[in-house]
């Protein structure tokens, strides 16, 4: 058996969970291939337009919320249909199924859902597409899709508004989430260990999370500065050049200021151990690891595909959505100046009604597919 993990590069919420299921797979001796959706069907047009659009999107976060309204339309799913028997990229496509062999392919970007099942049937091809849905809270209205076999949604929030947009009511499942096994082997060491090892001071901690892209200003940290917060900010992610001058000049106007800049790094988990709060984006990978690991969350430019981020913070008091600037900093400086505050948060990730695992979704997956083998589709 083999199963085929196919995202689209559009951030990293739609690689790390195909990543994480792959891995989970293989652990139990099934093979898997993770894939970018336009590598398989050789369009490397639209490789590229999903990779910049999306970084286009992130430096410009008030224009996405503009296109991505405006673009989440019924119209737009039959208009993604039409890309499926444009000349050539079938055979591209059957060739890398002939290669691969894939007996299922779980798509996590909603292009895949939508292009997916109608290539495989034109080649021939009786392999089930499940869905898993990457925006966790909310579903595209363009991606409901009834050839989807299994909508996998890791949330009941999620859930309820993917039947609200009208998917099928039998192909929708609630699920885990797929955190990457590194989370779930990391042990817990509390804040003022995690900081130790980290060679932080152990001092109130923000977790500032750039994304792969490593997009974001300077403007907050002159805001902390100027309300003389005795603080330590922590900024990770990738490296983008306009954002690093930002830092260098601030870093240059309050050179006391505790500012640690360590770029992308590989122990995630460790740097949220060792904070008080994480601000950023709503990315919803890492939105999702650090409440795993019981962080509150500060997302500032709240995304159209992450608006429902906000109502689900607003049920369940795990963290804030904010776009305005001195509002930020005034929830950040309640929290530094109130540890009550953040107990209070604490108990409340205690009943969250979110699943962590890539093993359970997994075993979710090879059941669906016996019942898809058994003619139960």
């Amino acid at each position: 058996m083999k199963g085929a993990f196919i995202y689209v590069d559009a951030g990293k919420g739609h690689y790390v969970p195909a990543k994480a299921l792959a891995e989970s797979f293989e652990c139990i001796g099934i093979n898997a291939v993770v894939e970018d959706l336009f590598v398989a069907y050789r369009s490397p047009f639209w490789r590229w337009f999903c990779k910049n659009y999306w970084r286009h999107c992130l430096r410009h976060p008030r224009l996405e919320k503009v296109l991505h309204r405006l673009s989440d339309i019924r119209l737009n799913y039959y208009n993604i249909l039409k890309e499926v028997s444009l000349f050539g990229r079938l055979d591209h496509f059957k060739a890398w199924c002939d290669r691969e062999k894939p007996d299922f392919i779980v798509s996590t970007n909603f292009l895949g859902g939508i292009i997916l099942p109608k290539a495989l049937k034109k080649i021939g091809l009786d392999i089930p597409v499940f869905q898993y849905v990457a925006d966790v809270f909310d579903t595209p209205i363009v991606g409901v899709n009834d050839a989807i076999y299994k909508f996998y949604v890791p949330s009941d929030l999620g859930v309820r508004y993917a039947l609200r947009r009208g998917q099928r009511k039998e192909s929708v499942a609630r699920c885990p989430f797929p955190i990457q096994s590194k989370f779930k082997e990391y042990v817990f060491q509390g804040k003022k260990k995690a900081r130790a090892s980290l060679n932080l001071k152990d001092k109130f901690t923000i977790l500032i999370s750039l994304g792969g892209e490593g997009i974001g200003d300077n403007r907050m940290l002159y805001r902390l500065a100027e309300r003389k917060l005795d603080v330590q900010v922590v900024i990770i992610g990738g490296k983008h050049g306009a954002t690093n001058r930002r830092f260098e000049a601030f870093k240059r106007d309050y050179p006391d200021f505790d500012l640690v800049c360590p770029g992308f790094v590989s122990n995630v988990y460790e740097y949220l151990d060792a904070s008080d709060i994480q601000v950023g984006k709503a990315g919803a990978n890492a939105l999702m690891e650090a409440m795993y690991l019981q962080r509150p969350c500060l997302i500032s430019e709240v995304l159209f595909m992450a608006r429902k981020v906000k109502e689900f913070f607003n049920e369940h008091k795990v963290g804030w959505c904010e776009d305005n600037l001195d509002k930020k900093v005034d929830i950040i400086e309640r929290c530094y100046r109130d540890e009550s505050l953040l107990e209070e948060i604490s108990k409340n990730f205690e009943n969250l009604p979110l699943e962590f695992s890539a093993d359970r979704l997994r075993d979710q997956i090879l059941e669906d597919y016996g019942l898809f083998k058994d003619g139960k589709a």
